[in-house]
């Protein structure tokens, strides 16, 4: 049995198409994506205006900056004292 498995050539079960695939050298130029309508690039940012703004954002009417700022509805609402000690205990207080 061991010098049959030695007469036989070891053949892989998976066949790759095309054989190895050569590496193509990537480009850093911003370009539009080959299905962009109009051949756009979002944001229309050409290739010399990669800078931003860093001075204040100014809010137009109807948004806000941060979350406390919504109405109760939407605010953030703290966990409960259960709900706490439930993801504390990590589930080992449940029996099946």
């Amino acid at each position: 049995m061991r010098v049959a498995s030695r007469l036989l050539k070891h053949v892989p079960l998976i066949k790759f198409v095309g054989g190895p695939h050569k590496a193509e050298k990537v480009s850093d130029a911003i370009r539009a994506h080959p299905l962009a309508p109009n051949g756009e690039i979002p944001g229309n940012m050409s290739g010399s205006s990669r800078s931003f703004s860093s001075g204040p954002v100014e809010l137009k009417e109807g948004e806000v900056a941060s979350r406390s700022q919504l109405s109760k509805r939407f605010q953030y609402r703290a966990p409960k004292e259960d709900e706490i000690e439930q993801v504390l205990s990590g589930g080992a207080e449940v029996v099946f």
